[in-house]
């Protein structure tokens, strides 16, 4: 049997990691240990360790990486977190013992966990890489692939990109996205159940909004969020806000959200953002999830600003900059093209077809994890 390592640190990976978790807890060849940490672990950001046992996933552990209620919002802190999380993921890879660590995305305590696996000789096995965006997700989601073994890929341009980057190709697989898998194993709630957890009408129009900060736009998380909320203001239609999440400048944009007169929660369960996803007019914000997950919903994406600059597009999206007359621009588009809404209707998504999780677990069964593909060499 083969033991997998895996940590999640936020609800953007662990949406990722849970339909692999599920069909390794089926498997009779597979077991996984999960560590949990991160905002996961912080009242501040809804304490999601909660759903992930109520979900009924196993915790092997968990690391505290933040501090609740910290007063520094900064490169800085995610810093020191970065590093408090590698010293408590190191103590744990050693009492679990891995065959494979599975690392995900681009995010702190993954690349964590991949530098901690190569220096132990564990083999890394490491989900979208190959990607390209803003902030300081793109160094770290490249730092991941050059310490990981193998990779499962959204697409082939990613798969292209990490060979350019002198990865072995037959190392690099194309899977897809392993989030539309969970989505779309959600039982969306009913309208009157929507309305009375939300208070929203979903045969109204409302606008689903997720905007985080882009730590290398640190000084600019302020007057980003004003513009986006002056925009869905004039606009005159409802919305529903989530917070972001904390890296750097995260604090400025919470306090500029609860300083406007927008419906916001702080964070919200996979089955509610999926079934408020599946109802809304539109999502507004720099999130992935706009670019990796809305086209399989059919519909809209106004992606603002950097933090996604450079990744492969569904045709559902729409690119703004941080201004409020470029984010109207969009929303009227949105309102009233109607040829555009017809292309969203019809549009393909590139990151996958929800049948990523399948290919992971053969994949996992199927790699070699020798003691002699643990030294790396770039093919160039």
């Amino acid at each position: 049997m083969r033991n997998v390592f895996v940590v999640t640190e936020r609800r953007a990976d662990f949406s990722r990691f849970k339909p692999i978790l599920e069909l390794i807890d089926k498997d009779e060849n597979l077991n996984y240990n999960l560590v949990v940490t991160g905002i996961h672990l912080l009242d501040s950001h809804g304490k999601t360790i909660n759903e992930i046992i109520e979900g009924g996933f196993k915790v092997f552990k968990t690391v505290q990486m933040f501090e609740e209620n910290i007063d520094r919002d900064s490169g800085a802190e995610m810093t020191i977190a970065f590093g408090r999380v590698t010293m408590g993921l190191v103590k744990a890879i050693e009492e679990s013992n891995p065959d494979i660590i599975l690392s995900g995305f681009d995010i702190g305590a993954n690349l964590a966990v991949s530098i901690a696996g190569a220096h132990m000789n564990i083999p890394v096995v490491h989900i979208q890489g190959g990607e390209v965006s803003g902030t300081i997700d793109e160094s770290i989601r490249h730092a991941v692939s050059k310490f990981s073994h193998y990779h499962l890929v959204s697409n082939n341009d990613a798969k292209n990109r990490l060979i350019k980057m002198g990865e072995i190709p037959n190392h690099v697989f194309v899977v897809g996205c392993p989030s539309i898998d969970a989505m779309l194993d959600i039982d969306i709630s009913s309208p009157v159940e929507i309305k009375k957890k939300f208070n929203i009408d979903v045969y109204k129009k409302f606008f689903l909004v997720l905007q985080h900060p882009v730590t290398t736009e640190l000084h600019k998380a302020k007057k980003q969020i004003k513009e986006t909320l002056k925009a869905i203001k004039k606009s005159g239609t409802e919305c529903v806000l989530i917070y972001p999440n904390n890296d750097a400048g995260s604090q400025a944009i919470i306090g500029e959200i609860k300083n406007s007169d927008v419906k916001y929660f702080p964070t919200l369960t996979l089955k509610d953002y999926v079934s408020l996803l599946s109802y809304t007019t539109a999502l507004i914000g720099n999130s992935s999830s706009g670019i990796h997950e809305t086209a399989t919903f059919k519909v809209p994406t106004i992606n603002i600003g950097t933090r996604q600059q450079g990744r492969l597009r569904p045709e559902n999206v729409i690119d703004v900059d941080y201004e409020e007359y470029e984010i109207t621009g969009a929303i009227n588009k949105i309102l009233y093209d109607k040829k555009f809404l017809k292309d969203v209707k019809h549009c393909i998504n590139p990151y996958g077809d929800g049948k990523s999780a399948n290919r992971i677990i053969d994949i996992l069964k199927k790699i070699n994890i020798s003691n002699n593909i643990i030294q790396k060499r770039i093919t160039y």
